[in-house]
């Protein structure tokens, strides 16, 4: 299996084995990054894996990427970034760099599940499994795969263009649409409600991805999909953008909750284990202030 070198550094440049790598508009440098691998496994018709390092002394993760845009956190390593206790408050990063305290701008890379590649690659998954979706047909939808596509695609454009508030109401309104003809748990309904956490996201509508995000992980986890770990990922990352302290509890508890969930099943993915305790350590936190 072919392996990259991918360096990201503070100011959102990117190589790839030495090749700098350019966003597209619109485009975060973590997204192009999954974009050029996903791309390498498709000259190759398989797999391939990255080393993906955000900067000089911090912790690096090993990735693999297929054809088909999926994506993996393969290995997690540590023993670069020790935790450490967060700092005085500052402005919230504009990418997700961890899950230390919502509004503290935690040391990079220091968060091992909740760092900004591992949140680009939930974001990531979540567009191209609506894609696929919308390729397939779906007993009982009333969009025929060609128009659901069609949709997705012009939600998609304007996502690109800036426009997140119109994308984000075409995502809502498609997402109501299937779960009014499909269901709430039918595939391309849950795959809607991805998208719509997505955008939630992009647009800063925290509280909103976060509870979007943890509906779609509750879906996956009650099926048995591998997918769910991921969207737990992505609401943490919305999680600790949240500037309401109760909703922090409120929401943090439900994150622990889903972690529970899926540690039930058998052990968590690289990394979350670690997450899950960053996050429990500031929602006790937070209910002894309100106790």
């Amino acid at each position: 299996m072919d392996h990259f070198e991918v360096y990201i550094c503070d100011e959102g440049l990117a190589e790839i084995d030495g090749d700098p790598l350019v966003p597209a508009p619109g485009q975060s440098v973590h997204e192009a990054v999954l974009d050029q691998l996903q791309r390498h496994a498709q000259e190759r018709d398989a797999a391939v894996e990255a080393t993906v390092k955000n900067g000089p002394g911090a912790a690096h993760f090993v990735l693999q990427v297929l054809p088909d845009g999926s994506s993996h956190i393969l290995a997690y390593d540590a023993e670069e970034a020790p935790e450490r206790e967060p700092q005085p408050a500052s402005p919230p990063d504009p990418e997700p760099a961890s899950a230390s305290s919502p509004g503290v701008t935690p040391p990079p890379s220091t968060g091992p599940a909740a760092s900004a590649v591992a949140t680009a690659v939930a974001r990531a998954r979540g567009m191209a499994a609506a894609r696929t979706a919308a390729q397939e047909p779906a007993p009982g939808v009333d969009l025929p795969p060609a128009e659901l596509a069609e949709q997705i695609g012009r939600i998609n454009a304007l996502a690109t263009t800036g426009r997140l508030d119109e994308a984000f109401t075409d995502a809502t309104a498609l997402r109501e649409s299937l779960t009014g003809s499909v269901g709430a748990e039918h595939p391309h309904a849950v795959e809607a409600r991805s998208l719509e956490a997505y955008l939630a996201h992009l647009r800063g509508d925290y509280r909103e991805a976060v509870v979007l995000a943890l509906a779609v992980a509750r879906i996956r986890c009650g099926a048995g999909d591998q997918r769910a770990p991921t969207e737990v990922t992505r609401a943490a990352a919305s999680w600790q953008q949240l500037d309401d302290e109760r909703a922090v509890v409120v929401h943090g508890r439900e994150l622990l909750h889903m972690w529970g969930m899926l540690k039930r099943r058998g052990p968590l993915p690289p990394g979350h284990t670690e997450l899950a305790r960053l996050v429990h350590r500031h929602v006790e936190a937070l209910e002894g202030v309100y106790a």
